[in-house]
C-alpha cells in the first residue's frame, strides 16, 4: 500500500523544526517510495510577541511566497500554507480550512498528485477530507493537542470529531489516547512510537567521538534530550533532583521554548551542576549521548503527557542508556526503565541505575530498542492500511 503512491501529510511541526519528531522521521522514510508533500504547521497556538514567534511568522511568510520548495535528496516537497492562527469561532474555522484547503489543493495540481494518501497529524484536515479525491485518509493522533497550553481546547474537540468521521484509518500513539477515540471510529490502531535505533546506537560506537561540549562537563553525568517547554518538562522537580545530587551533572540538550514561549526554567539555570547546551543537530546527538551514565524523562503529570508515549524513550534505550522517568502511563510496561513521582525517590533512582549498569543491561537495552524500529513500524502501517483500503473498496458506492 504505502509504495508508489502521492501522500499529503498535515504536519503539525515545521519540516527544519530543532528536533525532528515522529511526523519528520515518518515522511522522510516514505519518501524513499513514495512521493510527499509535506505541509507545515498551520499553527493552533495562538502566536505570541516572543522574539521565536516573530521569527517564525517571517519564516513562514518567506517560504509562502517561495511556494513549494523541494527538499534535496528526497522525493519530498514542503509547503508553508498562509492561515489565521485563531480558531476560536466557527467561521474562523471555515475560513481557515477554506484557505488550506486553496493551498493545499493548488499545490497538489501543481505537482499532478492524482488520488493522493491524505496523512494528518492534526484535526484540522477536516476541511480537506473529500475534497482532494483521495484515495484513503489517514488521522495520526500523537498527542492530546486540546489539552497544551495556548491552543483552543473546544475547537480542537470539535475539529477532531469531524475528523474521526471521515478518516479511513485513526492511528493513536498510546493507550490512552486509543481508547478516547476507539469508539468514534472502528478503524482505529494503537501503534506506540519508535527510534532510528541504528542511529542513536552509534553512541556505542568505539568509532564515534564523544562530543566536545560533553568532555569538560564532570562524571557522572544525567542527560535530557528533547524540547524544553514547561507545559512538558517539570523544570522546579527536575532543579529540586539535581539539588540533591550535588555530585552530578545534569545536561539539558534542545532548545528552550520551542512549542512554549516564555518558557521559564527557574532555578535550574542558577544551579552550578546545570549544563544547558541548546539545540544539537540531529547527526550529533549519538556523540553527545555518549557521555551520559543515565538519561531522563522528568516530565509533568498532566493530561498532555499522560497521553503521550515520548520517542526519546527507545532513543535512550538504543543508545545503552538507564532511563529514569516520572511515572507516564504510556510506558509504564517498559523493561528498565524506573518511575518516580518524587525529587528524592528519582535522584536515589538515578544513583542506583548508574551503580547497577552492566554490559548485560546494555545489550538488554539495545535489544529492547532494535524490537521498535521505523522498519518494523512501516510494515505494520502497510499491513493495516492496505487492509483498510481494500475494505474500503469493496464497500457500496453512495
Amino acid at each position: 500500500m504505502l509504495k508508489g503512491q502521492d501522500i499529503i501529510c498535515i504536519s503539525s511541526a515545521d519540516w527544519d523544526a530543532p528536533l525532528w519528531t515522529n511526523k519528520q522521521h515518518l515522511m522522510s522514510r516514505l519518501a524513499e517510495s513514495n512521493r510527499v508533500l509535506y505541509v507545515e504547521s498551520v499553527g493552533l497556538r495562538r502566536p505570541t510577541l516572543a522574539q521565536s514567534d516573530r521569527e517564525r511568522i517571517v519564516r513562514r511568510i518567506r517560504h509562502f511566497a517561495e511556494g513549494p520548495r523541494k527538499v534535496p535528496g528526497k522525493n519530498l516537497y514542503v509547503l508553508s500554507p498562509l492561515v489565521i492562527p485563531f480558531y476560536q469561532t466557527r467561521w474562523l474555522r471555515q475560513l481557515n480550512g477554506a484557505l488550506l484547503l486553496s493551498e493545499v489543493r493548488r499545490t497538489a495540481r501543481r505537482l499532478k498528485m492524482d488520488r493522493p494518501i491524505l496523512w494528518s497529524y492534526i484535526p484540522n484536515a477536516y476541511a480537506l477530507a473529500h475534497h482532494l479525491h483521495e484515495k484513503l485518509t489517514v488521522y495520526h493522533c500523537v498527542d492530546d493537542l486540546g489539552s497544551i497550553a495556548g491552543i483552543p481546547s473546544d475547537a480542537v474537540k470539535k475539529m477532531e470529531s469531524r475528523f474521526l468521521k471521515d478518516a479511513d484509518a485513526v492511528i493513536t500513539t498510546s493507550q490512552a489516547l486509543f481508547e478516547a477515540r476507539k469508539d468514534q471510529n472502528p478503524n482505529t490502531y494503537l501503534f506506540t512510537n519508535v527510534a532510528d535505533a541504528e542511529h542513536f546506537g552509534k553512541a556505542l560506537s568505539p568509532d564515534v567521538a564523544m562530543a566536545e561540549a560533553m568532555r569538560a562537563i564532570p562524571h557522572p553525568i544525567a542527560g535530557y534530550v528533547g524540547a524544553l517547554d514547561a507545559y512538558k518538562v517539570n523544570f522546579p522537580f527536575l532543579a529540586d533532583v539535581a539539588q540533591a545530587l550535588p555530585d552530578w551533572s545534569f545536561v539539558l540538550i534542545g532548545p528552550v521554548g520551542q512549542g512554549q514561549p516564555f518558557t521559564d526554567l527557574g532555578s535550574l539555570k542558577s544551579l552550578p551542576n546545570v549544563h544547558l547546551l541548546g539545540w544539537v543537530d540531529y547527526k550529533e546527538i549519538p556523540s553527545y549521548l555518549k557521555g551520559f551514565d543515565v538519561a531522563l524523562i522528568p516530565h509533568h503529570l498532566s493530561d498532555y503527557t499522560t497521553s503521550s508515549f515520548p520517542m526519546k524513550l527507545y532513543e535512550y534505550l538504543a543508545a545503552g542508556l538507564p532511563v529514569i522517568s516520572t511515572p507516564l502511563p504510556a510506558i509504564a510496561d517498559v523493561e528498565d526503565v524506573a518511575f518516580a513521582n518524587s525529587a528524592d525517590t528519582f535522584a536515589a533512582e538515578i544513583v542506583r541505575a548508574q551503580k547497577e549498569n552492566s554490559q548485560d543491561k546494555v545489550r538488554r537495552r539495545v535489544q529492547e530498542a532494535k524490537q521498535h524500529t521505523w522498519e518494523e513500524r512501516l510494515k505494520s502501517f502497510d499491513e493495516v492500511l492496505e487492509r483498510v483500503y481494500q475494505a474500503k473498496r469493496q464497500e457500496p458506492k453512495g
